[in-house]
C-alpha cells in the first residue's frame, strides 16, 4: 500500500517499451540527485479502474513525467493514468521516446492503430476514448523532450533531470503562498489580465511605490504559471545590475537560459542576428523583469527585439509607470497597500508569530504601527521583525520612536526613487512632503509652476514614479514617503534648523522665528501654534528670508503678536496662509506679484491694501471670518483669480465692480456678510459655478443677468432681503440648485422661472410673504426636489 505522502516526481510509462532501458536510467539518475521519485509499477494497478493508491500518488507528486513510447496508447491503463495526470493540472514533463510529438498530438502512426482498436473495444464508452484523445493532445502540446532531437540517451536523461530540478526549484503551490498576506487575492486579479486562452504575445506591468510587494507578487505569478511555458526566466533586481555595471552578464545569462544555449555570446547592445531573433520568436517563454527603472534596461535585455513566440508573457515590475507606457505595455496592475485586516495579519506574523493579536497590548501596538506604515508590507515586516521577542516596554518605546527616527532599511529602499528625479522634481517633491499634502492639485500645480515651471508634467512624473498620488483632485503622499522627504530636509543641517530649506516641525519654526536668525536658504515655513506659547515677531522678522516661497501659520488664536507692525513679507511668496493675522492690512512694501494663494481666515484685516497691485498669479483669496473687513481692493489685475471666500465677514459693505470682469472665477462665497447691500453684475464671469449669498440679510437686489451663464449650477440666496428676482434669471440655463429659504421679504417669482430647465433642487421654505408662485412647466423635467 502506498503511503499518502508527497513525492517530487511521478513517472508514468509503458513498461514493455522502456522499463529496462531509458526509464531505468532516468529513475536512477533522479534517485542519485535525492529527488523522491515514484515509479509507476504493476503493484499500483489493481482491477479495471485506477486505484486510490495510484490516484493519491499522482495527486501527491509535484511533477509528473510522461514517457510517450511506440505502444503507449495501446495501454488503456496508461491512457487512464494520463487523463488523471492532466486533470490534476500539475507540472507535466512529456518525453517523446522514439515517437514523433506530432503523432502523439494528432494520434497518427502507432497511436492511430491503437485508437482504432480502442474504438472497437469500447463502443459503449466512446466518451472515455474521447477523453484519452483530448489528454494526449493536451500533453503533446506542452513543452517536452524529444529523443530524436536530443541524443544519446545519457544526454537526454541529463537534460530531463536538470529540467525537473529547475521546475522543482521554481514550482509553487498554495502552500508556498502561506505567509504571503494578500498575495493570492492580488495574484488572481493579475492572472485575469493575463488571459491565458489568448495565444498572442502579451506584456503586463506591475506598478507601485517601493515596499508594496510588487516583486513578491511577480514571483508568486511566475511560479504559478511557469509550467505552461517552454522556457522561463526571472530577471531579478534589474536596476541594481545596471548600477553595478553587470547588466550585460544578466542578459547573457537570461538569453542562454531561454534559448538553452550555454555557448551563446552577444557582444553588442542589440540582438543583431536574424537567426537569434527567429529562435526567440518561436519559443513560448515566460519572463519577469523585476525592479526596472528605465526603458533602456528593457531595450538592452531584449536587444531591441520586441517580439517573443506566440503565447509568451513578459511581466515588468517598476515604480515608474512611464517605463511601462514607453515599452508599449497597456496591461498595468497598480499595486495597492494592504487593507487593515491584511496589515494586522502581516504585522502579527512578524511581531508575535501568530495571525492575529492575542492580547490587548498586541492589538494596541498593531494599531500604532499600522497608522504609521499605512498598509506598506515592507514597513510592516521590518517593524514587526524588529519588535519580535522584545518586552512590552521596549516595543512601545520603539513604536513611538518611529515617527521621529526613520527606520534606515525602509528609508534606503524608498530613497532611490527620489534620487532618480530631476533637480526641480526633487524640490517639488520636498515642497509637497513638507507643505502641500492634501492640497488641491490645481492650486499646487499653479504654485509649483510659478516656482519651477512645467509643473503639470513634473507632477505627472511624480505620480508615475509612485512618489505621490491624487485622490479626488487632492495631492496625497504616503506617510513613509513623506517621512523620507522630511528626513532629506533634516539632513541638510541636522543641528541648525535655520540652515535648512524648509521648516515644518513646530519647535524648529518657533525657534528660528524667535531668534530672528532665518536665512536665504529657507524656502518655506509651517508653524502650528496649537501646543506652543505666544510668539512676538519683530518688524524685520522676514527680512533675512528673501527667498521664502511658502508661509503657513495656523492654530494661532492670537498667539502670534506684531506689536511693532511688520515691515514686509518676502516678495517671492507664492503661498501665504496666516490664520488670525493680527494687523489691519498687509505691509505696504509687500509686492504680491508672485502670490498664488492668500489665506488669512479669522484675521483682523480691515482692508488688504490701497491702490492697485500686480495680481497676475493670484488664484485664491480666503478671508472668511475676518470680522473687521470692510472692503476688498481693486482686483482688475487678478485675471487668473478663481476662488474668493469671504463668508462671515460681518462688516463687508461693498464688492469691487472689477469682480464682474474676472472670467476665470469659479467660486464666490459671501455667505453671512450681513452688511453687504449690493452686488456687481456677474454675467461676464463666465466660469462661475457656485455663488453663495445665504445670510446676507441686507441684500435687497439681485443684479440682472444680461447674458446666458451656462456653468453656474449652484445659487444660494437663502436668508436675504430680496423682494423679487429679475426675470433675466432665466439666463442661468445651467442652474441645478436654487436656495431661497427664509427670504421673508420675497413677494413673487418671475414668470420666466419655468425656463430654468436644468433645475433639480428648489428650496423656498419659510418665505412667508410669497404671494405668487409660478407654474411648474413640463419643460422642468429635471426638478425632483421642491421644498415649500
Amino acid at each position: 500500500m502506498i503511503k499518502a505522502r508527497t513525492y517530487d516526481v511521478f513517472l508514468s510509462f509503458r513498461g514493455e517499451d522502456t522499463r529496462d532501458g531509458f526509464l531505468s536510467h532516468l529513475y536512477n539518475d533522479l534517485c542519485r540527485k535525492t529527488i523522491e521519485t515514484l515509479i509507476d509499477s504493476e503493484k499500483l494497478r489493481r482491477g479495471d479502474e485506477i486505484s486510490e493508491a495510484l490516484l493519491t500518488a499522482i495527486q501527491g507528486s509535484r511533477v509528473s513525467v510522461i514517457v510517450f513510447s511506440k505502444d503507449y496508447a495501446s495501454s488503456r491503463w496508461c491512457l487512464d493514468e494520463l487523463v488523471k495526470i492532466m486533470d490534476c493540472n500539475k507540472c507535466v514533463v512529456p518525453v517523446f521516446y522514439g515517437v514523433d510529438p506530432s503523432d502523439v498530438r494528432k494520434q497518427r502512426g502507432s497511436f492511430a492503430d491503437a485508437f482504432a482498436k480502442h474504438e472497437e473495444n469500447f463502443k459503449h464508452e466512446l466518451e472515455r476514448v474521447k477523453s484519452w484523445r483530448s489528454a494526449l493532445t493536451a500533453a503533446a502540446n506542452l513543452s517536452g523532450w524529444d529523443s530524436q532531437v536530443t541524443r544519446p540517451d545519457s544526454i537526454l536523461v541529463d537534460k530531463i533531470v536538470k529540467d525537473i530540478m529547475n521546475k522543482l526549484n521554481c514550482g509553487t503551490s498554495n502552500a508556498n503562498l502561506e505567509g504571503l498576506v494578500g498575495i493570492e487575492r492580488r495574484m488572481q486579479k493579475v492572472l485575469s489580465l493575463f488571459q491565458d486562452e489568448i495565444p498572442d504575445f502579451r506584456k503586463l506591468g506591475i506598478w507601485g511605490m517601493g515596499g508594496t510587494g510588487k516583486t513578491t507578487l511577480a514571483e508568486a505569478i511566475f511560479h504559478h504559471v511557469l509550467n505552461g511555458f517552454q522556457s522561463y526566466f526571472f530577471l531579478a533586481n534589474v536596476r541594481e545590475y545596471e548600477e553595478r555595471g553587470k547588466l550585460f552578464k544578466l542578459r547573457q545569462k537570461f538569453l542562454s537560459a531561454i534559448l538553452e544555449d550555454e555557448n551563446l555570446c552577444i557582444s553588442t547592445s542589440r540582438i543583431g542576428s536574424g537567426f537569434l531573433k527567429d529562435r526567440l520568436s518561436r519559443k513560448k517563454v515566460l519572463v519577469v523583469c523585476d525592479d526596472v527603472s528605465k526603458l533602456s534596461q528593457l531595450e538592452f535585455l531584449f536587444g531591441g527585439n520586441n517580439r517573443l513566440g506566440p503565447g509568451s508573457r513578459v511581466i515588468v515590475t517598476t515604480r515608474d509607470k512611464q517605463v511601462l507606457i514607453q515599452y508599449g505595455i497597456d496591461l498595468i496592475y497598480e499595486m495597492k497597500e494592504l487593507d487593515e485586516d491584511e496589515s494586522i495579519q502581516l504585522f502579527s506574523q512578524h511581531a508575535f508569530k501568530s495571525n492575529n493579536p492575542m492580547e490587548y497590548h498586541q492589538l494596541k501596538l498593531s494599531q500604532m504601527v499600522l497608522s504609521f506604515a499605512n498598509g506598506n508590507p515592507l514597513a510592516i515586516k521590518v517593524i514587526g521583525s524588529s519588535l519580535c521577542g522584545k518586552t512590552k516596554s521596549y516595543q512601545e518605546s520603539e513604536v513611538k520612536k518611529l515617527k521621529q527616527v526613520p527606520n534606515p532599511d525602509i528609508q534606503k529602499l524608498l530613497k532611490w526613487s527620489f534620487d532618480g528625479l530631476e533637480c526641480e522634481e526633487k524640490e517639488m517633491f520636498l515642497d509637497i512632503a513638507c507643505f502641500f499634502k492634501g492640497k488641491d492639485r490645481d492650486i499646487v500645480t499653479w504654485i509649483m509652476d510659478s516656482c519651477y515651471g512645467f509643473a503639470y508634467s513634473r507632477i505627472e512624473n511624480l505620480i508615475d514614479k509612485s512618489l505621490i498620488s491624487v485622490s479626488q483632485n487632492q495631492i496625497a503622499i504616503h506617510d513613509l514617503l513623506q517621512q523620507m522627504g522630511w528626513n532629506i530636509v533634516c539632513n541638510e543641517s541636522p543641528l541648525m534648523p535655520e540652515k535648512r530649506s524648509r521648516l515644518w516641525i513646530p519647535e524648529d519654526s518657533y525657534d528660528v522665528l524667535t531668534k530672528n536668525n532665518g536665512t536665504e536658504m529657507l524656502r518655506g515655513i509651517v508653524l502650528d501654534m496649537s501646543k506652543l506659547a505666544k510668539l512676538e515677531l519683530e518688524p524685520i522678522a522676514f527680512m533675512k528670508m528673501q527667498r521664502l516661497r511658502f508661509l503657513k501659520f495656523y492654530h494661532t488664536c492670537g498667539k502670534i503678536l506684531l506689536f511693532k507692525g511688520l515691515l514686509s513679507f518676502p516678495n517671492e511668496l507664492r503661498y501665504l496662509y496666516w490664520e488670525g493675522y493680527p494687523l489691519r492690512s498687509l505691509p505696504t512694501k509687500f509686492d504680491l506679484r508672485y502670490l498664488v494663494e492668500l489665506d488669512m481666515r479669522y484675521s483682523n484685516v480691515k482692508q488688504l491694501w490701497e491702490g492697485k497691485q500686480d495680481l497676475g498669479n493670484l488664484k485664491v483669496i480666503r478671508l472668511h471670518h475676518s470680522k473687521n473687513l470692510v472692503r476688498i481692493p481693486d482686483l482688475s489685475s487678478a485675471t487668473n483669480l478663481e476662488k474668493i471666500n469671504l463668508r462671515w465677514c460681518f462688516n463687508l459693505i461693498e464688492l469691487p465692480s472689477s469682480l464682474q470682469h474676472l472670467e476665470k472665477l469659479t467660486l464666490l462665497n459671501f455667505s453671512f456678510c450681513k452688511n453687504l447691500r449690493s452686488l456687481p453684475s456677474f454675467y461676464k464671469a463666465t466660469s462661475l459655478t457656485k455663488l453663495y449669498l445665504s445670510g446676507c440679510s441686507n441684500l435687497e437686489i439681485f443684479p440682472e443677468i444680461m447674458e446666458t451663464m451656462e456653468r453656474l449650477y449652484e445659487l444660494d440666496l437663502s436668508g436675504t432681503a430680496l423682494k423679487e428676482l429679475p426675470s433675466s434669471i432665466a439666463n442661468l440655463i445651467g442652474l441645478k440648485y436654487l436656495g431661497l429659504n427664509n427670504c421673508e421679504n420675497l413677494v413673487c417669482l418671475p414668470d420666466s422661472f419655468y425656463k430654468l430647465k436644468s433645475l433639480e433642487i428648489f428650496n423656498v421654505k419659510g418665505c412667508s410673504r410669497l404671494e405668487i408662485f409660478p407654474e411648474i412647466m413640463d419643460t422642468m423635467e429635471r426638478l425632483y426636489e421642491l421644498d415649500l
